[in-house]
């Protein structure tokens, strides 16, 4: 479901019932003896958060307590203590879980679907040892946070399919990137474009993108000469899906993948490149 600044009371009811059922299944949200709050509560933030136009759970909390001053709107910490008391590999599970019961809702199993993939990086400011931080580029007054890979379904349909906690010191592109398409193999998603940002800009991506003979787009840095290299192999060679974006490369790594790519013939790989 897109973001909408509201959503029809008729869906409201229906979302929150079908969450209300999945979130009680798996058990990921665990309210104290005493808490002051209930489930429904909790299950209101988090589905205003998903659905409407904040950008985070302290946003979404804020806005329904401005709208509905009179209501019991549990705050951001509140929520995060509610479901911080798993494990995190519980909280996977329950996700991976979950999402697959609303995947097959959707009926998006055996269609063609475009994909993007993508890292993402949350701040910490507490100790760096605890599980899961690793350092990262200064954000926020620190230079630690969690980071995340993502998969999602993208265009008409938009829904989150897997999430994946980056541990290591070293990021393997290679077994990251074969780990989210098995999960899409095991899903039964056929993909159409796989939409990538400039991290994923290198020989171990691009390898697995190409033996799989998957269309995709992925962000490269350019130059002035670089672009006007590429125009003027593309005239020659007639490569008929080139084009040029902002990204993380050097003129000789642009042309080097261009060469790579006529060799193989690969002409509905795009590097895009704004100009």
């Amino acid at each position: 479901m897109q973001k909408n600044e509201s959503m029809t009371p008729t869906c409201s009811v229906s979302l929150l019932t079908t969450a209300f059922e999945k979130f009680s299944k798996h058990n990921i949200i665990k309210l104290p003896s005493n808490a002051v709050y209930e489930f429904e509560n909790v299950l209101n933030v988090l589905l205003h958060a998903a659905t409407s136009t904040s950008d985070s759970l302290e946003s979404a909390s804020n806005d329904l307590k401005r709208k509905y001053p009179e209501a019991k709107i549990p705050s951001a910490d509140t929520i995060f203590n509610y479901i911080n008391c798993n494990k995190i590999e519980d909280i996977l599970y329950s996700f991976r879980a979950i999402n697959l019961e609303i995947f097959k809702m959707m009926e998006l199993e055996g269609k063609v679907h475009d994909i993007a993939i993508d890292f993402h990086h949350v701040p910490f400011c507490g100790d760096k040892n605890t599980p899961l931080i690793r350092g990262m580029k200064p954000k926020g007054g620190t230079s630690w946070g969690y980071e995340y890979l993502t998969l999602d379904i993208i265009g008409d349909d938009k829904l989150t399919l897997d999430v994946i906690p980056i541990s290591a010191l070293k990021k393997d592109f290679s077994i990251l990137v074969e780990l989210l398409f098995k999960r899409l193999e095991e899903m039964n998603v056929k993909i159409g474009t796989v939409h990538l940002d400039k991290e994923f800009c290198n020989d171990d991506t691009i390898s697995v993108l190409t033996k799989r003979k998957i269309n995709f787009v992925i962000a490269c840095k350019s130059i002035k000469k670089s672009k006007r290299n590429l125009r003027n192999s593309k005239k020659k060679m007639g490569i008929s899906q080139l084009f040029l974006n902002t990204s993380l490369m050097k003129m000789e790594q642009n042309l080097i993948l261009l060469q790579c790519l006529m060799k193989r013939k690969i002409t509905s790989c795009l590097l895009q490149i704004r100009m």
